[in-house]
């Protein structure tokens, strides 16, 4: 955890120093006077970008963001186990999530900004077994970051991005808690802990890309590299890639409704929250207003699959939120 942290402030140091070289080459006074006396929308050759949870933007501006949302696992598969460990039936249920995060993103000038975002999760099986077996859990943390632009033409833009999570998961497992108490009877020496708490820890330094070719149409795309701890698991290296494409109705011929839709796609190494899962694809689909200055209004759902360690079965989750980002 302190190799982490210490590696998160070498990166960003590393940033404010490819900053000052890059600077002088994207340094523009009109660019300047356009972020201090008007607002800086994520706006490339006359296209206005729906920002993404599931691929981050690249754009240097200055915002606050709000998430509420929920999410339900289809269909989980769970094993029904005597106390030996022997599958003796598997039946099914669901998981539901609740969700809230709050973002902060201040632009120190045209190149360079920082942000910082917390939030929580939960999560509650639906059936009787599932709430035993696959227990109630939470999740609380934070996330740390900066971007320093690279690239700044007409239609395309590149950053590069340092970001810190520290998030701590908390897991009650009351199947797990009576199993443990069960074999090991009068064993005063075994610790029956009802409550598993872990501290799941990431770095990310990654290179973010907006490309617009005209003003209806925009992509997004990124590439990070770094290292993190998974739930209950050593510290190791990950990856992260994610694409995206975005249409604004507002300027498609003949239609000139200011609603716009982006649909994404994301693959990284491993979850970032907690599940024991490794090649988490995650594919997402937006809906949001774009008629207005000062707000972007929209909904983002979001569908995962993945392959859960401990049992081998597949999980399909749905989650969803409504987010609302004022532009400063």
């Amino acid at each position: 955890m302190r190799t982490i942290k210490k590696f998160a402030v070498v990166c960003f140091l590393l940033l404010i120093i490819i900053s000052e070289k890059s600077f002088p080459q994207n340094y523009s006074s009109t660019d300047t006077l356009h972020l201090r006396t008007s607002k800086r929308l994520p706006i490339l050759n006359g296209f206005r970008f729906i920002p993404s949870d599931i691929v981050k933007d690249p754009f240097i501006n200055t915002y606050f963001r709000i998430n509420a949302g929920a999410g339900l696992a289809l269909d989980l598969q769970t094993e029904i186990k005597n106390f030996n460990g022997t599958v003796i039936d598997t039946i099914s249920g669901d998981l539901t999530y609740i969700l809230a995060e709050v973002e902060f993103q201040y632009a120190v000038n045209d190149w360079l900004s920082f942000n910082a975002m917390y939030g929580g999760s939960g999560r509650l099986g639906s059936n009787t077994y599932t709430l035993l077996s696959e227990g109630i859990s939470y999740t609380v943390g934070y996330n740390l970051g900066s971007k320093v632009r690279l690239i700044n033409k007409n239609d395309f833009l590149l950053s590069v991005n340092a970001n810190y999570s520290s998030t701590q998961l908390a897991l009650y497992s009351i199947y797990d808690y009576i199993k443990r108490a069960v074999q090991n009877y009068g064993d005063t020496t075994v610790k029956n802990d009802l409550l598993v708490k872990d501290d799941i820890n990431n770095l990310l330094v990654s290179t973010n890309a907006a490309y617009a070719p005209n003003n209806w149409l925009g992509f997004l795309g990124n590439v990070g590299l770094g290292f993190g701890k998974p739930f209950e698991q050593k510290v190791r290296g990950n990856l992260k890639v994610g694409l995206a494409a975005s249409v604004d109705f507002l300027n498609v011929k003949h239609i000139n409704f200011p609603i716009g839709i982006l649909a994404s796609a994301r693959y990284t190494a491993f979850s970032e929250m907690g599940e024991n899962s490794d090649n988490l694809f995650t594919y997402g689909l937006r809906i949001g207003y774009t008629g207005h200055k000062d707000f972007d209004i929209g909904v983002e759902a979001g569908y995962s699959k993945l392959t859960n360690k401990k049992n081998d079965f597949k999980i399909e989750s749905v989650q969803y939120a409504a987010k609302v980002r004022y532009y400063f």
